[in-house]
Parts: structure tokens; C-alpha cells; sequence
């Protein structure tokens, strides 16, 4: 109907170049008296309006009717009711209108003309008593016609039912001609614009092609300037660390980093050297750098580049993890104090928790952000901490059979986690939601389980599966949205479980120190296994009294005590955001030390890549962390300190 007005200007334009000047003048004439208003909706409401306003109701009926013999009879039949219903309400709104502006006497004219055709009809029956009614606006029956409300809904509801039966209408070969060129013109004018845009799409495609074929380039001469490099910083790092053993490495390190940095064409800032460090930590840092050299082949994966210690805590380390976006680090100790820091020499205050009611069983970050950090207690309760407002936001209580709260896993795409809980009872896996604050579901077990604990719990990239693991050796992969078992598997008993990178296999570590991969498609399919050198580590026995925990119930204080004296812990174990090498804490070949040990996860073996954070046996590590940049690994001792290695992948 948009085009209707160009219709008729040609259909004028075509009359006088005929000659038809009287068929000219007639449609003219006709077009100012057009009662279809060319099928504007909005100037029909008008002329219906105006006729209320004015009062006159024969021009009203007469108007509607009109529109009902040329339009609304040629509706379908169904419509008629509706049909019936407006014209129903356009009659009370030309009365309420009269009553509203003091017409009474257009009322009693309404009634006297045309009572008789309405007499009887029960929706009419009660209106004859309208214009003898003192204030109908109060009146149950009628106030509700006399609000602003209902005109506007009644307008706007005929408005639509105008509009939508002119859409419909069958139009003639002309108009729809009309319509048929301009939406051809329309359609020609989007393909000219859409191959346009394919055009400017393809041009920038071959410049970023280009580019990408540039960088390649640099990427190549880049990796051969750093092994050239790297392979001078070791040859002169081991000929200074030989002939100045007892004398000051900072001239070396300078040396290291400006040969280093020369090398990579500016890169020598990821060298950052402590700007606080002593020459006695330095000197560990060339150390490793000289060891690795002498012991291990030219093909290794890790760089050491800088190591620092930290003394945050005055007992034993029990958790410590970097934060999902690895610039803050929250670790707890045995008097079960939580401290978060920044190991980057931020403007981060340190803050400090207390948990002085109850022990911490488990530590985690929140997978999607720096604020949340979540603790499990042996009270049955997890404790949501807020970075931000430096506060206890929330806390979650479990069931009382499961005071033990000593596993949690926080998805990386929704605000939920999940935690393990044991006590009394077998063990249970809930899940929160940090949205309603409230518990989300509860994991379904076989009625068969056995009273296993919970060892290990990993939530996917994407937060949908949950792997489990027990220490009867029980795997199980969970379906978080139906809360069932979708897969499980015997294992030999696992302290530490992780998706593989591709989500096709599942990597365990056991009690054993063996390294398994395990099938996701084909469960209980070994795939490969493999022993890690040296893990799991001789227990460490902090010289740190116990005393805290003496008035704990039993089964919590078996918990407790045993979180530093039985390993392996699930704590003990880190994998790289790749899952291509794992993190543990492993017994060196002297009897009487520990490492932070890298392997490499391999079909063929898993031999150890690097070692660092050598720690006599009795300040043994206790947990360890790696960034999902894998740009930093720490290391947390029973001596109450914390060591944060930064490394470069070669």
C-alpha cells in the first residue's frame, strides 16, 4: 500500500497523455472524497474520532458500516465476531464521550433513534440507564470505559486489525506490478551493496593473509635468534658460574640478560631478574640455569628465568593456587591462616583471612575471575571470600553427615561450583550456584558405592562433565546438567585427575606415581602408563604444633592431621594449560631432597624436563601450582614458604 499514491500519479499522468481529461477530472474528484482514505489507517482512525467529537452519530454508523461492506465482510467468517465486538465498543465510546464533555442530551438522542434496534441485546441492557445516572464514572458498570486506559487499547486494537486486513487484501495486476519493480530494485540495489562488501572483504582477507605470512616469517628468525642465544647464555653462564663460583653472579645475570635480549631483538623483558634479590638468590637462579645445562640435551622445553621466595606464612604451606587470571596467589598454612598476594610486585595490599572456627580442608579460585575465592572447612562449610570487598560474601553449609568439605572445582563458564564433601556417611558431590545462592544438585551415586572418599574433582572447559575420582580407584564422569554418571571406570586409586587438552581422554596421576591416560570413548581403555620419577615424595612432618586442632571431633581431626603427613595429595600435582607436561613434587636421586619437577607427558615415558626449588627433606614441598599461562610455577614448603618460579617455554 506504500506505493498507492505513485500508482495513482501515474495512472493520472497516463490519462492525459490519452486525452481523457474528464476521466482525468473524475478521478481527481474522487480522490479527494476517497472515504478508504488510500488505506491510511491512521486518517480512518481520524475520521471515526472525529465523528465521536463532533458528536454526529449518524456520520459514526454510517462511516463504520461503510468499512465493514467494503472490507470486513470479505474477512473470513471467524472474524465477524471481532467485527461485531469493535463496532460494539466504538458505540460505548462515542456515549462515554458525550458524557465526559456534559452531551447528555446526545446520549438520550443515541437511545431515542436507536433503543429500539438495541432493545434486548443483554449487552445493552444495563447502558439505557447511562444519561439518568449522577456520576456513571463512579458507577461499577461504567467506570472502567470512562478510564484513559481502555480508549487507548481499544484505539490502538482497531488500528492493528485495520492495518493488518489492508495487508491482506488481494491487490490488482497493477498495484502489485508496481510492487514487484520496486522490490526488483530494492533486491538489485542490496546485491550491488553485498558484492560491494564481498569485494572490500576479499581485499582485506589478502592483506591479513599477508600479514600473517609476514609474521610467520619473523616467527621463524625470532626461534632461530633465541636458540641462538640461549645457546651462548648457557655456554657463558657455566664458563662464569666455573671460574667465579665463590663470587657474585650479578655481573652475570646483567650479562645473561642483555646477550638474552640482544638475541630476541628486545624480548629481554620477560628477564626480570627480582629488583629486591640478594646475591644469594640470584646466585639459585644462575644455578639452575648451569645445572640444566651440564645434565640435560639442547632440546628443552622450559627456561628458568627468575625465582623468588616468599615467607607469607610462619607454618606449614597447606594450599596455594594462582588466581584464574595468574596475577594473585591465595595459600593457607597449618594455623589455617589464608592469605592473598601478588607475587608481581603489584599495588596489591595483601589481605588476610582467619579461620580461626574451623580448619581448611580446600582451596579454590573462582574460573572465571580474580574475585571469588572459595574455602572448604571440616565445619561443613564453604566459605566464599570476596577479593574486591575484602569479606566473607557468603557461606554454603552441607549436610551434617559431610562435615569434610576437602574437594571443590569452579566452573570456568557459569557461576557454579563444586564440591566434595565426606564425613559419617559415603561421600556426596553438590553443586552451588553462586547465582541463587543456594545448593544447584546433588551428584547421583550408584546405591552400590562403597564409602570411598572423593580424592579428585575437575570441572571441563565448558563446565557441561565433571571427572571424579576415589580412593577405591572408582573414575566417574558426570553430566552436570542431569547430575548422573554417564561413564566410570576401575583405576588404581588417583590423587589428581585432569581433562586432556582435547577432552578426549582423561589424565590421572595415582598413589603409585604413575601417570595413566585414560579414553573418554572407550572407558576402563588404558591408553598409556607411565611411573614419574621420583613422586610421590617422602611425607613431610612440620616441626609446627598441633595443638590447634585437639578439640576437633575425631573423624575431622583424622582429616586434619593427615593433610601433610599422607601422601600423594591432590595438591601435590599440577597440569600445563596444555595438559602436554605435569607439575609434582618429587623425591631428587639424594636421599635427603625434593624438587618442583616438570615431565613430560609422553606414550614412551615421562622423563623429568627440569627441576627446581631444591628443599631438604624435612622442609619438604607440601603443594604445588602452575598459571594457566604457564608462565609460572610455585612451589609451597613445610618451612611456611612459598617459591614462585618463572619460566619461558624454549
Amino acid at each position: 500500500m506504500n506505493s498507492l499514491y505513485q500508482v495513482d500519479e501515474l495512472v493520472k499522468e497516463y490519462l492525459l497523455f490519452r486525452g481523457f481529461t474528464a476521466t482525468f477530472r473524475a478521478l481527481e474528484s474522487e480522490i479527494r472524497t476517497d472515504k478508504d482514505k488510500g488505506f491510511q489507517v491512521d486518517k480512518i482512525i481520524e475520521e471515526l474520532l472525529g465523528a465521536i467529537a463532533s458528536g454526529d452519530i449518524q456520520a459514526l454508523i454510517d462511516y463504520y458500516r461503510y468499512l465493514d461492506l467494503r472490507f470486513f465482510s470479505r474477512l473470513d467468517s471467524r472474524f465477524q465476531r471481532t467485527i461485531k465486538k469493535f463496532e460494539l465498543c466504538l458505540l460505548r465510546h462515542y456515549l462515554i464521550h458525550a458524557m465526559q464533555h456534559k452531551k447528555r442530551d446526545k446520549v438520550i438522542e443515541f437511545f431515542d433513534i436507536y433503543g429500539p434496534e438495541l432493545h434486548g441485546k443483554p449487552e445493552w441492557s444495563q447502558w439505557f440507564a447511562l444519561p439518568y445516572i449522577k456520576n456513571p464514572s463512579n458507577d461499577t458498570t461504567f467506570e472502567t470505559f470512562f478510564s484513559k486506559q481502555w480508549v487507548d487499547n481499544y484505539t490502538i486494537s482497531l488500528h492493528n486489525f485495520l492495518a493488518t486486513t489492508f495487508q491482506n487484501m488481494p491487490l490488482p495486476s497493477l498495484l502489485s506490478f508496481n510492487i514487484d519493480r520496486i522490490q526488483r530494485k530494492t533486491q538489485q540495489t542490496e546485491i550491488e551493496t553485498l558484492k560491494t562488501t564481498v569485494e572490500n572483504q576479499k581485499a582485506t582477507l589478502e592483506a591479513r593473509e599477508n600479514d600473517i605470512a609476514k609474521l610467520k616469517h619473523e616467527v621463524v628468525e625470532t626461534r632461530k635468534e633465541m636458540t641462538d642465544g640461549i645457546s651462548l647464555i648457557r655456554r657463558r653462564a657455566a664458563s662464569s658460574a666455573h671460574q667465579n663460583d665463590q663470587k657474585t653472579l650479578k655481573p652475570a645475570s646483567t650479562s645473561i640478560a642483555s646477550i638474552h635480549g640482544a638475541a630476541v631483538g628486545g624480548a629481554n623483558t620477560f628477564l626480570n631478574l627480582p629488583k629486591k634479590s640478594n646475591s644469594e638468590s640470584t646466585h639459585k637462579s644462575t644455578q639452575s640455569i648451569v645445572s640444566q645445562d651440564s645434565s640435560k640435551h639442547d632440546d628443552e622445553p622450559f627456561l628458568v628465568v627468575n625465582q623468588e621466595e616468599f615467607c607469607e606464612h610462619a607454618s606449614a604451606i597447606t594450599h596455594a593456587k594462582f588466581s584464574s587470571q595468574g596475577d594473585l596467589i591465595a595459600s593457607c598454612d597449618m594455623d589455617n591462616i589464608v592469605r592473598i598476594w601478588s607475587y608481581k610486585g603489584q599495588s596489591f595490599n595483601p589481605l588476610k583471612i582467619k579461620n580461626s572456627s574451623s580448619n581448611v580442608l580446600s582451596l579454590e579460585w573462582d574460573a572465571r575471575s580474580d574475585r571469588f575465592l572459595y574455602l572448604g572447612t571440616d565445619a561443613g562449610l564453604i566459605r566464599v571470600y570476596n577479593v574486591d570487598s575484602k569479606a566473607i560474601v557468603q557461606e554454603f553449609i552441607m549436610d551434617e553427615n559431610y562435615s569434610c568439605v576437602h574437594q571443590l572445582s569452579s566452573s570456568p563458564v557459569e557461576p557454579i561450583f563444586v564440591c566434595a564433601g565426606s564425613g559419617t556417611k559415603s561421600g556426596a558431590l553438590v553443586a552451588w550456584s553462586m547465582k541463587s545462592m543456594s545448593a544447584c544438585g546433588t551428584f547421583q551415586f550408584d546405591d552400590d558405592d562403597s564409602e570411598a572418599t572423593v580424592n579428585t574433582i575437575k570441572l571441563n572447559h565448558n563446565g557441561q562433565m565433571l571427572v571424579v575420582g576415589d580412593s577405591a580407584g572408582l573414575m566417574r564422569i558426570f553430566d552436570i546438567r542431569s547430575m548422573k554418571s554417564i561413564t566410570e571406570w576401575k583405576a588404581p586409586p588417583s590423587c589428581t585427575a585432569q581433562f586432556s587438552f582435547d577432552e578426549n581422554s582423561i589424565y590421572s596421576v595415582g598413589d603409585n606415581g604413575q601417570l595413566s591416560q585414560w579414553s573418554i570413548h572407550k572407558p576402563g581403555t588404558c591408553i598409556f602408563s607411565s611411573p614419574l620419577d621420583g613422586f610421590p615424595p617422602p611425607a613431610a612432618y612440620p616441626n609446627k604444633s598441633k595443638s590447634s586442632f585437639s578439640s576437633a571431633k575425631s573423624i575431622e581431626d583424622s582429616v586434619t592431621q593427615s593433610l601433610l603427613s599422607v601422601t600423594p595429595r591432590s595438591q601435590m600435582v599440577a597440569f600445563s594449560a596444555d595438559t602436554d607436561y605435569v607439575l609434582c613434587a618429587a623425591q631428587g636421586k639424594k636421599a635427603d631432597s625434593v624438587y618442583g619437577s616438570i615431565y613430560r607427558i609422553s606414550e614412551s615415558e615421562n622423563p623429568s624436563v627440569l627441576q627446581f626449588g631444591n628443599q631438604p627433606i624435612y622442609q619438604n614441598i607440601t603443594t604445588v601450582d602452575w598459571t594457566h599461562s604457564s608462565s609460572a610455577c610455585l612451589l609451597g614448603s613445610a618451612d611456611g614458604s612459598v617459591k614462585i618460579t618463572t619460566l619461558i617455554k624454549v
